[in-house]
């Protein structure tokens, strides 16, 4: 109950009460009102007559609420999957409007932190800094060494407000999840947990010091792009020193009527980098907006700020690449599937409405030559689709989209005739002989071969289970009359999966024994039945790979 709660909490919870009746989302602060959250004679509840859109409103709350309201508005902003266009529209318009805090505020932080003095540390330091945030403020400074640095200091108490401003938020998802329990494919609760996740993150500057250095082990024999030094010793988890990155933004004016630069090839080697953050090492720069990449005076390209990054373990790189070639092929049917198949669609879908949604977006660009399609429109396009029909996508995935139409945007202002989408298919073209390259499929088969062993060897296990519940009456089958057919072609699909599964474990079993026990004519010191046996196996399984594709 309320009288548990300490007292600021007390008077955050009416301030945000306020601002939702402001606004006019009455319900939320009635129902905070009859849970005990706010005292019932601190809040009065009236009913306004809005002219401004639902998208305008919530705007306008989030940015009168603070820094984690904004951050939280941010991050809804990129969900297009789950938030309509008019909403994103608004949410996209949210940016850090906060005051400075005083660099007396700044230098208690510093030296709390890192216990040791400014003036002790830098040769020299810029009172004034040259960017303010939501989280933080960035200042300019020379280390004794003479080394030119940025030094990012976080907010006074801002751990604190985050974290009392998080467990109100978990508050305001369980109402809202009572009040919109119909109709909906996601859950507020879990969009909640999502920003929970990415807000600590983001107040661990030691993460974003370590995303840095990751990206600086992966593209270290890259010639064309320049990570920034982390200075270690003067950083922790509410500072970040870094090298300074001397040179101008990337479409600064003096980048773009520089006569002597290709704008096409920087536009070429930007895109490049980005897609091979993606497909080859799954770790990619989160908001490669324009502010966060700049061009050094030796032509290079450098990012700054790590504190937004995107995670893509195999899987999920081989459903983007299986979903990008899906798309170019006009695969309707393949479309469905891989969306399917990572559980996105939402159990009230309407398949056939979202494959018919899926085919009339792939007509729409099916004679349109690939130079001229706009990814961006495209991509807003697909998250539309996925709105319409309840599909929600991995946070992830989202990110990658929107760090995508940002890098569009970036390119198309370098050489407007730059076309994304053509470098995209070169892109991937090698990714698909890389995928089908022998050696990467020895090791697909390989681990292929170890998944089946493991699955056989519990699979007596499970199947034991399963009969002693049928046989105590305690097993039940849930069925679903609608879309039989097709429940029942994926059942057939999946049993014939489990039948090959067991003969190529079978093969490999018996020619395993055949080489240990060195029977029969050998060729190349190998027994010739087990060379028969392996290569029956392998057969097995690349056709197994190929039926997954």
């Amino acid at each position: 109950m309320i009288i548990n709660r300490k007292y600021g909490t007390i008077r955050r919870y009416k301030k945000i009460g306020e601002v939702l009746v402001k606004y006019g989302f009455t319900f939320l602060a009635d129902s905070m009102r009859k849970k005990g959250y706010i005292p019932k004679r601190v809040l009065k509840i009236r009913k306004n007559n809005f002219q401004e859109t639902w998208g305008v409103r919530i705007r306008k709350a989030c940015e009168e609420l603070g820094p984690t309201f904004v951050k939280l508005g941010q991050i809804m902003g990129t969900r297009r999957d789950i938030f309509s266009e008019d909403i994103i529209e608004e949410l996209e318009k949210l940016q850090d409007q906060v005051e400075e805090f005083s660099f007396d505020e700044a230098r208690e932080v510093f030296e709390r932190n890192s216990e040791q003095s400014i003036d002790g540390t830098f040769h020299y330091f810029n009172k004034k800094p040259i960017a303010s945030g939501s989280i933080g403020q960035v200042y300019e400074a020379v280390l004794t060494t003479g080394e030119e640095v940025v030094v990012k200091i976080q907010r006074p108490k801002l751990e604190s407000i985050i974290k009392d401003d998080l467990e109100i938020l978990i508050t305001l998802a369980k109402i809202m999840d009572e009040h919109f329990y119909k109709n909906k494919s996601y859950s507020f609760q879990d969009i909640i947990e999502e920003f929970r996740f990415r807000i600590q993150r983001e107040l661990d500057y030691t993460l974003e010091g370590k995303n840095a250095e990751r990206f600086s082990t992966n593209f270290q024999s890259e010639e064309k792009l320049y990570i920034p030094k982390v200075h270690w010793e003067f950083s922790n988890k509410r500072v970040l020193t870094m090298e300074k990155i001397k040179g101008y933004k990337i479409i600064h004016k003096e980048i773009l009527q520089n006569p002597i630069i290709d704008h096409h090839q920087l536009a070429l080697d930007n895109t490049n980098l980005f897609l091979e953050q993606v497909f080859v090492y799954g770790f990619f720069h989160g908001d490669p907006h324009p502010g966060n990449i700049f061009i050094t005076p030796e032509g290079k390209i450098s990012y700054i700020d790590f504190g937004v990054v995107g995670f893509l373990d195999k899987d999920s790189i081989n459903f983007i690449t299986n979903l990008f070639i899906a798309v170019g092929k006009k695969d309707v049917d393949k479309i469905f599937n891989l969306i399917r198949e990572i559980n996105a669609i939402n159990y009230d879908t309407n398949s056939h409405r979202l494959k018919e949604d899926i085919s009339f977006f792939i007509n729409e660009y099916y004679d349109k030559p690939i130079k001229e399609l706009k990814l961006g429109v495209a991509l807003r396009q697909f998250m539309d689709i996925a709105y319409n029909n309840g599909v929600k996508f991995p946070s992830q995935f989202i990110l990658l989209l929107k760090a995508m139409i940002s890098l569009e945007s970036t390119v198309n202002q370098l050489s407007p005739r730059f076309s994304i989408a053509m470098v995209m298919k070169d892109f991937m073209k090698e990714i698909y002989k890389r995928k089908y390259h022998p050696e990467r499929l020895a090791k697909e088969y390989f681990s292929y071969s170890q998944d089946v062993l493991f699955s056989l060897k519990y699979m007596p296990r499970q199947l034991k289970s399963i009969l002693q519940k049928m046989e105590d009456e305690k097993f039940t089958v849930h069925v679903i009359d609608e879309e039989s057919k097709e429940i029942s072609r994926e059942i057939q699909k999946q049993t014939r999966r489990v039948g090959n599964s067991i003969v190529v474990a079978a093969l490999i079993i018996a020619s395993t024994m055949i080489l240990v026990s060195d029977y029969g004519t050998n060729l190349f010191s190998v027994p010739i039945l087990s060379w028969f046996g392996f290569l029956l196996s392998g057969i097995y399984v690349l056709k197994q790979i190929f039926m997954n594709e």
